[in-house]
């Protein structure tokens, strides 16, 4: 009965959302709203706004062709991981995240703030809505705002609307940020740390979050809507803005990170735990997804093109530690292959059941074959974010601006400029993970004189192994500077350069610097972040195969990269050409099935969504062609 009255209670309050009693509901009348004060509402505002960023990272992991699973179904419950038949999914928990969890609580938090005087609630509600719109409207497009609690079916906005309003919300909460008579009300509550796991109530750090989003939100003009020389400064200077102001003030961590947004975990039981970490919490048993990184495979494009895997083209060696036949080269060019996933045992090819130990992945969606099991693969519980059940989740990193405002260099035709600012971003991306595993997995067998307790040959208990300082030094010096390293007298390398290993390519050459070589490494440096998905659609998935050229030199962004095998055929294969088949990739995600379908149905036949696989490859407005959308505002 309490399911009924709370469904039939967000039928009238929030587009139709079912819930099954929410932390806010809990031990309270279930056929009466419940109003909430800030005090109470705050930290579970800012819980959800942890979550929704994990809801679309959760996703977009897959749609980037991150990670893929062992099978290659055309049909599965999670569809997003493989074959894009979507629309019989029956929930996507980013849109419940928004309007609900988000929206109702921090409409709650906003009310009581200007009830008892105390703005600096407000503040911190409105950033994390404003946050949350960018993730929803950038994952759905078009999507009820302005009328949002006006009704259980309420008009959508034109995703120019939404635009137009989070960029006049972004320039109000600055000039709202820098009014002292609102931050330094004396009527403000103190926030402490039981309230604000993020910033413990400090609103100049939270002026941070505004800065950041709305310098990724002016990248959205790139490379589609406006490469001016004038909109690409915009950029930097709000990159530049954001940077300033998390480096600003007592910092929390360290120089580099400064004061980016952090939502830490205690550790325990259920969503006590790291939303990535090995525990795989689900809010209240469906309001949320599992990470499922213990059944994820990482990508061939992920490892081989990227990561730089080791002797790609010969199976017997690939993925194997030191292939040249020195002990220190690694699993690959980029050293965060192992900060980010252990090598496990497994046969040493399809056709030698020999037991070896080696960095695996496969094509996605392409199945894993029957040679392999899913313990043949990386073990994913690794790096910043899933390392520990007390690991983090950022709402925002710092290398994400360092890469927005690397992006509008390169346009602006600052090649060099682009270049350090890249490299400067990976070289921090390298030191976030690194720091996790020291963290997480100390040697038991240390030793000073060596310094050995960076990541090294994974054991045959296939549990991280370690190596020394001096070789893990040069393992990164190689990747970022191109460089060889001679120990002793020794006439050989002990650490070949990049360029002179089996995938052969540096990414950091300032003379010959490219988009492509940028945009894959933000890639990289976006690991289990939202951005990885919106970056790709920006770039029309740009590969080798539909050929979409970049620029006024036509540049391939992602060359390698190639739809997923065995995609669902009726929406993906059947009645297109080969070329059209290329370049039709999934470009949103279908309006909430169990809301949006059955309370707002026709708001969906409006636009054209409802039951609609072709709504799935509609572009955002910032992914149209170049040229045809003028305005990101529509003004």
């Amino acid at each position: 009965m309490k399911k009924i009255n709370i469904i039939a209670l967000l039928m009238l309050t929030c587009l139709g959302m079912v819930s099954c009693g929410d932390t806010l509901d809990d031990n309270i009348n279930p056929d009466k709203a419940h109003a909430i004060d800030a005090k109470n509402g705050l930290p579970t505002v800012i819980y959800y706004a942890q979550q929704i960023v994990y809801d679309h990272a959760e996703y977009n992991a897959y749609f980037s062709q991150m990670l893929t699973t062992g099978g290659k179904s055309s049909i599965g419950a999670y569809s997003y991981k493989s074959e894009w038949e979507m629309l019989t999914m029956n929930r996507h928990p980013m849109w419940r995240r928004h309007f609900y969890d988000i929206g109702v609580n921090a409409n709650n938090v906003i009310a009581n703030a200007a009830a008892i005087n105390s703005p600096n609630y407000e503040l911190i509600a409105r950033t994390i809505k404003l946050m949350s719109t960018q993730l929803t409207t950038d994952a759905f497009g078009d999507m009820p705002r302005s009328q949002a609690y006006t009704s259980n079916a309420p008009k959508y906005d034109s995703q120019e609307q939404v635009y137009a309003w989070m960029m006049q919300e972004c320039d109000d909460l600055i000039k709202a940020f820098d009014d002292k008579s609102i931050t330094e009300n004396p009527n403000n509550q103190v926030i402490g740390a039981s309230s604000d796991r993020v910033y413990q109530g400090d609103l100049s750090r939270w002026k941070g979050l505004v800065l950041a989003i709305k310098a990724r939100l002016l990248l959205r003009n790139l490379p589609n809507i406006d490469r001016s020389a004038a909109m690409c400064q915009k950029i930097v200077d709000a990159a530049d803005a954001a940077i300033t102001q998390w480096r600003s003030g007592s910092l929390l961590y360290g120089s580099w990170f400064g004061n980016e947004p952090r939502y830490y975990w205690n550790g325990g039981t259920g969503t006590q735990n790291a939303v990535w970490s090995i525990a795989q919490p689900v809010i209240n048993s469906w309001e949320s997804r599992a990470n499922l990184l213990s059944q994820a495979i990482p990508s061939k494009f992920f490892m081989v093109d990227l990561l730089g895997l080791s002797n790609p083209d010969n199976e017997s060696l690939s993925g194997l530690f030191a292939w040249t036949g020195h002990q220190h080269d690694g699993y690959a060019n980029d050293p965060r292959c192992n900060l980010l996933m252990v090598a496990r045992t497994g046969p040493k090819t399809a056709s030698d059941d020999a037991a070896t130990i080696k960095m695996r992945y496969l094509e996605n969606n392409i199945g894993m074959g029957s040679s392999f099991k899913i313990a043949n693969y990386p073990y994913l519980y690794m790096g910043a974010y899933a390392g520990a059940t007390t690991a983090y989740n950022p709402l925002f990193t710092m290398e994400e601006l360092y890469f927005i405002k690397a992006e509008a260099e390169y346009w602006l035709g600052n090649k060099a400029e682009a270049c350090a600012l890249a490299k400067e971003a990976t070289e921090h991306n390298i030191e976030r993970h690194l720091e996790a595993f020291e963290l997480y997995h100390p040697n038991p067998n240390y030793d000073s004189k060596t310094d050995n307790k960076y990541p090294g040959k994974t054991t045959v208990s296939g549990e991280p192994a370690f190596e020394s300082k001096e070789y893990w030094d040069a393992q990164v010096n190689a990747f970022l500077n191109n460089e060889d390293y001679y120990r002793g007298s020794s006439k050989k390398p002990s650490v070949y350069k990049v360029t002179d290993r089996g995938n052969e390519h540096w990414f950091f050459n300032p003379s010959n610097y490219t988009l492509s070589d940028l945009m894959e490494q933000k890639y990289i440096a976006m690991y289990l972040q939202p951005e990885q998905w919106t970056d790709m659609r920006r770039y029309h998935y740009s590969n080798n195969r539909n050929k979409y050229g970049i620029g006024d030199n036509q540049e391939i962004i992602y060359p390698t990269l190639r739809r997923p095998y065995n995609l669902y055929a009726a929406y993906w294969i059947d009645g297109l050409t080969e070329a059209q088949k290329e370049n039709t990739w999934i470009q949103r995600i279908n309006y909430d099935p169990e809301t949006e379908e059955k309370y707002n149905k026709n708001e969906l036949e409006r636009l054209g969504a409802y039951k609609n696989y072709k709504w799935l490859q509609k572009p955002m407005i910032w992914a149209e062609d170049y040229g045809k959308v003028t305005s990101l505002t529509g003004k």
